[in-house]
């Protein structure tokens, strides 16, 4: 159960505490510790509202937000991680329906097949099967 005690009624005022009160809101509203007050304010600013309107998060979306807070760059990581990464001039092979499908890699979001150039893996590979597929996976590149 959360103690009683004063809560800033608006963002400005959230963002003139000391470090020392916005330290005691946080260690209040969550469980993780979180370095640098800038950080802190959004969170903090979010959690203060839905005490002062009597909302409650779902636990399910806060569990999942706790997980997210305590590893961010684990999890940022994985967002714009790039999954693979091919050379200028790679070609790339696929057998399929009995015929075989050649592109080759221009540039970093080009690829020509066809005598055509597309922008990604994916349009190629959907013209091929004539249905949606993701390109990467259909030319081998992604998990599957």
């Amino acid at each position: 159960m959360r103690k009683k005690c004063y809560l800033p009624k608006s963002l400005e005022e959230l963002k003139s505490l000391s470090d020392e009160k916005l330290q005691f809101y946080w260690e209040e509203f969550y469980t993780y510790p979180l370095r640098g007050r800038k950080a802190k304010i959004r969170p903090l600013w979010y959690a203060i509202q839905c005490e002062l309107g009597r909302c409650k998060l779902a636990e399910k979306y806060r569990m999942r937000l706790n997980k997210y807070a305590t590893n961010p760059e684990k999890y940022i990581q994985r967002a714009v991680k790039q999954k693979y990464s091919l050379a200028i001039g790679t070609v790339l092979m696929r057998h399929y329906k009995g015929q075989t499908y050649q592109v080759t890699v221009k540039g970093e979001k080009s690829y020509e097949w066809g005598c055509k150039i597309y922008s990604n893996l994916t349009a190629i590979a959907n013209e091929i099967i004539r249905g949606w597929t993701s390109g990467p996976k259909f030319f081998g590149l992604g998990k599957g």
